[in-house]
């Protein structure tokens, strides 16, 4: 069976915010958004916006193509 694909997102984005050794509020303050709403999306329980991944991957500094390299 297929892992939903907002569990999947949400998993890439602590993937790569625990690879710059970020915490979900740092991310979150580089991003704009609320560190309740990030944990949300990386946990699965909201489903991403275009916008609001926009904002992520421009914290991260990759683009939305290297996000999803490999998904």
């Amino acid at each position: 069976m297929a892992t939903d694909i907002c569990v999947r997102i949400g998993r890439r984005i602590r993937v790569l915010r625990t690879e710059r050794e970020w915490t979900q509020a740092m991310l979150a303050d580089h991003a704009e958004l609320t560190r309740e709403h990030l944990s949300e999306l990386e946990n699965g329980h909201k489903e991403m916006g275009v916008r609001a991944l926009e904002k992520i991957a421009n914290a991260l500094d990759i683009n939305l193509h290297k996000f999803f390299d490999g998904f």
